[in-house]
């Protein structure tokens, strides 16, 4: 699909490009403007009930989940709930983590992929969660913080969110199959990292989010890489063990060899030696993974 009209993106130095693409861009679900500072907040070595209560208070239809949850039967409360802190500590951070993530991806989650090769109603989803949830353990287990670890979650979650722009342009007639960085570029003038890019940079994300995206498709050779896409890397490779997304149900049985991606754990400063403990965290946070994303 083509077009003899384009325009430049905002950025400087972006290249000319499709204007169909940049009219999908700007129809894309954003993020909720929460993520950002609810990012910020959990920065802080200290942080408050109260807190919370002043990022969350700024979405409805958050502070409308996050009551609803602490109000169901899973928490087996007495009375009701009807403040945010209370709800915020009846909740617990994990919890309320991925009530945040989850609401604030809600519009972008209804989306489906007609041409890569995921499972087709939430294939996607399950394997940009799997990733993220896989970044975020491996982040809490290296010796340097090089990435936050709700950094590394929501890079996980959205490194290939220029795919929702990009599956727009590709040829149908081919089927659901893997497609190629350059397939995308010459589909859609840009491939879905470079398209990820400034998408991120109009939700305003963190650099450090953004640049680990960006790059996540770099060669090992490359030392300006960010710490960040070295991470995401390893993360899609120990989830492909188990090929998260492609189909149902998700089997986590296989085992990982560390071996081959040597280089990449030393690189990040993990030992091999400490590898089965990262897979056995990141193996128990993918557990129940199906629940995150109901069938439709």
């Amino acid at each position: 699909m083509t077009t003899e009209t384009t325009t430049s993106l905002a950025a400087p130095g972006w290249r000319a490009v499709n204007l169909d693409v940049l009219k999908r861009i700007e129809a894309l679900p954003s993020l909720s403007t929460v993520v950002n500072e609810f990012l910020e907040l959990t920065r802080r070595e200290f942080f408050t009930a109260k807190d919370f209560e002043a990022v969350i208070s700024k979405d409805q239809a958050l502070v409308a989940r996050l009551l609803r949850v602490a109000n169901s039967a899973l928490f087996g409360n007495s009375r009701r709930i009807h403040s945010i802190p209370e709800a915020v500590v009846l909740v617990g951070l994990e919890n309320l983590k991925k009530i945040v993530f989850s609401v604030s991806t809600e519009g972008l989650t209804r989306l489906r992929l007609r041409n890569y090769n995921y499972e087709p109603s939430r294939g996607y989803w399950m394997h940009s969660t799997a990733v993220g949830l896989a970044a975020r353990a491996l982040v809490e287990m290296l010796p340097q913080k090089m990435l936050h670890g709700e950094e590394a979650f929501v890079a996980g979650l959205l490194h290939d969110v220029g795919k929702l722009i990009v599956d727009d342009f590709l040829d149908p007639t081919a089927g659901k199959r893997p497609i190629t960085l350059a397939e995308e570029a010459e589909a859609a003038g840009m491939n879905h990292a470079e398209l990820a890019e400034f998408i991120l940079q109009q939700w305003r994300l963190p650099e450090t989010i953004v640049l680990a995206i960006r790059d996540h498709h770099g060669g090992d050779e490359s030392a300006a890489m960010s710490d960040g896409a070295k991470i995401l890397q390893l993360a899609q490779i120990i989830t492909g063990t188990w090929s998260i997304g492609r189909g149902e149900p998700v089997d986590l049985s296989a085992d990982f060899d560390p071996t081959p991606h040597a280089d990449r754990f030393a690189t990040l400063g993990l030992p091999l030696g400490k590898t089965p403990q990262l897979i056995w965290d990141i193996r128990q946070s993918l557990t129940g993974l199906e629940k995150l994303y109901p069938e439709d």
